[in-house]
């Protein structure tokens, strides 16, 4: 059976969306699909058996631009062109092209990573209200925390109400795949027409390097740069709160420094002289090193204050034997449900709670510590078994 891909981005280019796709592709390969990916990443990681299409138009940075191109006659012709030679189209991301494939009556089964259908900014934010104007003006916020951009903030409050025209592209696929409960619960209460169609499948895991020992000093690491949604500002407050009776903690923060304000680097850095502990600054990181270094940390700090769907930094975490202090938040809670790393959760935007759970950590004797990573990595290899997800897959994939 033969199987086209559709993914504006693809692995390493983008983060936790991209790398499931990635995995899920090796998995249909693996199953005998006959597998072509079309994608805007100029070098994407390749898979043996795997066609690669580049197609430049996925990378029109402004959003209604890309859309209108795939929508305009001679784009439509060439992916009609292609799509004929297919059986099923699969779209993690490229929702345009889902009317396209249904006129040609192909099997469409679109994946959803993100709220793309019901947020024009693809997040939603962990205290969330229903409403036209309540999404406007939470555009309007993200832009200008999460972007610094006054610009951008006024353009993407204006293009909230085009999200419907994503939104009637998705309710055309034939399956719609939520990677947790959680987020198929929120697109179905945000979008009602949608909820009969959807399926929930989990992502697979990556393969992960062996388990290295702790460092020796207590260590926690923060992954998610300077990203308002992925809790920089809390992890900042919470670190400090920390540092006030354990001085001697090292945090190494890895991400881009796009989000991080310089005034909160100068801060970071002059506590850094100042304290026995330090802020190490480590930038992206190839995805092996990222994983080394989960593995070699006490805990893996994850504050987001968006539903983030299923974040892979929890996974990676229990994956590599260390303890995730995480948001009670989007697909969390299903990652860590009936291990030591739910008890580790606190409220999202709750510094003093994340803080308490960083103390706890550090309470732990490191026998203790490397006994609940063990079992840590044995729960998650066993909720997310790449054979029973390859099974869920195919099921969905076969109607």
């Amino acid at each position: 059976m033969s199987l086209l891909v559709i993914s504006e981005h693809f692995w390493p280019e983008g983060s936790g969306g991209t790398l499931a796709t990635y995995l899920i592709t090796k998995l249909l390969v693996a199953c005998n699909f006959k597998v072509t990916v079309i994608t805007g990443t100029r070098n994407p990681a390749k898979i043996s058996g795997v066609d690669f299409i580049i197609d430049e138009a996925f990378k029109i940075s402004n959003k209604p631009a890309r859309w209108l191109y795939f929508l305009n006659p001679s784009a439509k012709k060439r992916y009609k062109s292609l799509m004929k030679k297919f059986d099923i189209i699969y779209i993690p991301y490229g929702y345009p092209l889902v009317s396209l494939a249904k006129e040609l009556d192909k099997r469409v089964i679109v994946h959803l990573h993100d709220y793309q259908p019901i947020a024009y900014n693809s997040t939603i934010m962990h205290n969330h209200r229903n409403g036209l104007v309540y999404d406007i003006k939470t555009e309007l916020a993200y832009e200008l925390l999460e972007h610094d951009s006054i610009r951008r903030a006024i353009a993407g409050s204006l293009l909230v109400p085009i999200t419907t025209l994503c939104r009637t592209w998705v309710s055309g696929a034939d399956i719609i795949i939520c990677v947790s409960r959680r987020q198929a619960e929120i697109i179905s209460n945000k979008a009602p027409q949608l909820a009969h169609k959807i399926r929930v499948v989990y992502n697979p895991l990556p393969e992960t390097p062996p388990v290295e020992e702790k460092f020796e000093n207590p260590t926690f690491t923060y992954a998610g740069g300077g990203s308002y949604v992925k809790g920089f500002h809390i992890f900042i407050k919470a670190s400090l709160n920390v540092l006030k009776h354990r001085n001697n903690v090292s945090f190494m923060l890895t991400g881009g420094l796009r989000g991080f304000k310089h005034q909160h680097i100068r801060l970071l850095k002059k506590l850094s002289n100042s304290l026995t502990g330090s802020f190490k600054f480590l930038g992206h990181l190839p995805y092996e090193d990222v994983l080394r270094l989960y593995s070699k940390s006490h805990a893996v700090l994850v504050p987001s204050i968006w539903e983030e769907p299923l974040p892979y930094a929890v996974m990676e975490a229990m994956a590599m034997g260390t303890i995730p202090i995480a948001s009670r938040i989007g697909g969390i809670p299903e990652i860590v449900k009936g291990t030591y790393a739910e008890g580790m959760m606190f409220t999202p935007g709750n510094f003093n709670e994340m803080a308490d759970r960083m103390r706890e950590v550090l309470s732990l004797p490191e026998d203790q510590l490397v006994d609940i990573g063990c079992k840590l990595r044995e729960a998650v290899l066993r909720r997310f078994n790449n054979e029973i997800i390859k099974r869920q897959l195919l099921k969905v994939l076969g109607g």
